[in-house]
């Protein structure tokens, strides 16, 4: 058995499932985990979502050119493998290593994503903005809007809100620390290829 390439968490495209991002996170005692994000990239974090995602985590082993998964409902997959332009390819799925940030790393730019979710006689959008500077300050804003259609046929109405957030900042590895309100919080963080950011699991936008 084969484990110590396969010790990073990897990012992928499945162009099976309408190009939805995966993740696959494999670590050098030969378990691996996917289709999930845990909270944060640790071992603690690690053990609880396969706690919490039994069908997505198991043990694997590699030879030649098998990956062969066993997942803890007792499962099993045999995946072909090959080395990739730094990264991997299983069967038609390429995935990169996802990057870390060195201690002291300052971001500087805009980023934001998108969120529309549609019901029936209701929409709700709620985009966010992030503002990092190199002087490791930020700003946060999220905006909430709904939207109700009436009974009354073209009628419809509408309410936002708004949420604000000033601070400070620090990234190392793949962790984000904001100091806001007086407190601290932690945040995944990762880079996302075009200069975009991932944080918490969610892509962020540089525009």
């Amino acid at each position: 058995m084969t484990a110590a390439p396969l010790n990073n968490l990897y990012f992928g495209l499945d162009n099976m499932r309408g190009f939805a991002e995966v993740y696959w996170w494999f670590t050098a005692d030969g378990r691996v985990l996917r289709n999930t994000l845990p909270a944060g990239l640790t071992r603690a974090g690690f053990d609880a979502a396969c706690q919490s995602h039994s069908g997505s985590c198991g043990d694997y082993s590699l030879t030649g050119d098998k990956l062969t998964i066993r997942y803890k409902t007792g499962a099993a997959e045999n995946w072909t493998y090959k080395t990739l332009n730094g990264g991997i390819q299983l069967n038609y799925l390429i995935l990169t290593p996802v990057g870390k940030y060195p201690a002291g790393t300052h971001l500087n730019g805009k980023w934001d994503r998108a969120s529309t979710v549609k019901g029936p006689n209701m929409t709700i959008t709620a985009p966010s903005f992030y503002a990092f500077r190199p002087d490791g300050t930020f700003s946060y804003l999220s905006i909430t809007g709904l939207e109700t259609e009436s009974r009354v046929k073209g009628a419809s109405v509408s309410s936002s809100q708004q949420a604000q957030a000033t601070g400070t900042y620090s990234v190392h590895d793949n962790v984000l620390m904001l100091m806001r309100n007086g407190k601290n919080e932690e945040h995944m963080i990762f880079p996302a290829p075009g200069d975009n950011l991932n944080i918490d699991g969610i892509v962020y936008m540089k525009h």
